[in-house]
Parts: structure tokens; sequence; C-alpha cells
């Protein structure tokens, strides 16, 4: 071991542990980068939805307080926002779908009895003459 003011000798781990830490540095200032942009993304939306006179938010037409700037903050959950949205009214989604009228559904029979003329022209173009000027084998 060393002692006080000797030269440190590198082991042979060194190069592994220097590119860990060069990375490491890269990688902080990917995610400096990436936290300033969020921070101004944070603060255009404050800014947008800053409340007016009367504390109402004029983005989001709704009265205050904005329930974006809450979400931004933390301060609810966006099942909250969503709640607060209907009033705390939930979705019956069963009397929304029976309230629209949809068609009929044929049976199978009746998809059955059906003639697949689709199919027919298909196979008559694949089939038949090709078009004039062109030869039979690049049809």
């Amino acid at each position: 071991m060393p002692s006080y003011g000797e030269r440190v000798s590198f082991g042979s781990d060194s190069p592994i542990f220097y590119d860990m830490i060069a990375s490491l540095g890269v990688e902080r200032d990917v995610a400096e980068a990436r936290a300033a942009e969020l921070r101004q993304i944070v603060a255009d939306v404050e800014g947008l939805h800053e409340p007016g006179v009367g504390g109402d938010c004029p983005a989001c037409r709704s009265p205050g307080p904005c329930l974006t700037l809450q979400l931004v903050h933390g301060l609810i959950t966006l099942e909250a926002a969503f709640a607060a949205l209907r009033n705390d009214q939930p979705i019956d989604l069963v009397a929304a779908e029976g309230a629209r009228p949809s068609p009929p559904v044929p049976s199978l029979k009746e998809l059955m009895a059906i003639a697949p003329s689709g199919v027919d022209r298909f196979f008559d173009a694949l089939l038949g003459d090709p078009p004039p000027g062109r030869r039979r084998d690049t049809a």
C-alpha cells in the first residue's frame, strides 16, 4: 500500500471504471438537459392555465381551481380530475350503448345464402385473357 504522497498505480480494471464514469457524466448531462426542457414545458403550461381575475382558467374555460394546474403540481390524480369533470357521476355504459339503435345482425344461414360475386369476378379476371398488347406470361 502506498504511503501518503506516493503515486497510486491503476489496477487492471481502471479502463472499465473510466468508461463507466465517463458514460455517467454524459448521461447526467443528457438528464439535466431533459429536466430543463420539462421545467420549461411545465412553466408554459402554468402560464397558459394561470387563473384570470375571477379565478377561472382561461385555457380550460372552467371555474377555478384549474384541474390542469392541479395535475401538473401533483395535487390531484388523473382519476380525481375525471371525476371532477363529470361531477362524480359514473358513466353508465349500458344505458349509453342501449340508447343508440344498432342494425340487426343477419343469421349465419342468411349470410351463407348470398352468392359470393366478388370471388367469382376475381377468378374470372385472374384466369381470363390478358389485356390486349400484353404477353400472356407477364399478365
